[in-house]
């Protein structure tokens, strides 16, 4: 075992296969190398090895590596591959009100993952492929928020929850506080509103190839994405998080002034594949 896992060939294959995975556009289906490794991992046991040990001194977990996902990898806390939350933020929102925006751009991360993926078993099938639009998304929000409110006015609170409540009680108030959305003078949307901060969210999820666009056409808020394999062996990780499973629990069950929480209008999914 040791001469397969100092063979130079082997190595350098791992860190082609690796380098695929730091590239999440790219499908195995459109690169013969890249579905080969993948094959190559899949079947030998000593290759597979072999691109643990170099994912390992990268400081870097498999997430996932499957022929349709493609090697999907996340940076472990250390590692020069790391994002940190700080770093994200200073991209996708603006220099006023830092830890606000931190927290909603989360909450709408959550939502689009709860969306695109609204049934436990569209996780686990892998042939599953969901749909999501800026427009879908803020209606979960708002819908959630308007849940949040009645279970508030029900139990007699007047002002903001105290601290020993559900985290996702208090921070659902925040998005409800924003416009929805507000053109400027040159008729784009003003960056202080829920649709500019789903459009951000939605596209750095494709740019991390976890949506794809579905539809091109119509205003930006229109628009509809699909979820790739990518994106759900991501969001099988997070559905284990609390603050997922709180957010499930409140879209599945009633709201308090009854008549139910859709995710949105058509659960089935799409035909078609990454």
């Amino acid at each position: 075992m040791n001469a397969v896992l100092n063979d130079e060939d082997d190595i350098e294959a791992a860190g082609r296969l690796v380098s695929y995975g730091f590239r999440p556009r790219l499908r195995p289906a459109r690169d013969p190398d890249y579905a080969a490794l993948i094959r190559r991992y899949c079947e030998d046991p000593y290759f597979e090895q072999v691109v643990h040990h170099y994912v390992a001194g990268l400081k870097v977990r498999i997430v996932g590596i499957t022929g349709r996902a493609g090697a999907v990898l996340a940076p472990l806390p250390g590692s020069v591959f790391e994002t940190k939350l700080e770093a994200y933020a200073r991209v996708f929102r603006p220099a006023q009100h830092k830890e606000t925006e931190r927290v909603l751009h989360g909450i709408v991360h959550l939502a689009t993952a709860a969306l695109g993926f609204p049934r436990p078993a569209d996780l686990v099938d892998d042939s599953y492929v969901g749909r999501v639009s800026i427009k879908e998304v803020d209606r979960v929000v708002q819908d959630v928020c308007k849940e949040l409110d009645s279970r508030a006015s029900a139990i007699g609170e007047n002002g903001d929850p105290p601290q020993d409540e559900p985290k996702l009680e208090r921070v659902w108030r925040l998005y409800a506080r924003r416009p929805d959305a507000t053109e400027t003078r040159d008729d784009r949307v003003a960056p202080h509103t829920n649709e500019a901060l789903i459009s951000r969210v939605v596209k750095y999820l494709v740019e991390e190839g976890m949506l794809t666009p579905y539809s091109e056409e119509g205003e930006e808020s229109d628009r509809v994405f699909r979820t790739t394999s990518r994106y759900q062996l991501q969001v099988r990780e997070l559905a284990a998080l609390e603050l997922f499973k709180e957010l499930t629990r409140i879209m599945d069950g009633p709201p308090a002034g009854g008549g139910g929480l859709s995710r949105r209008p058509d659960s089935s999914p799409l035909l078609g594949a990454d």
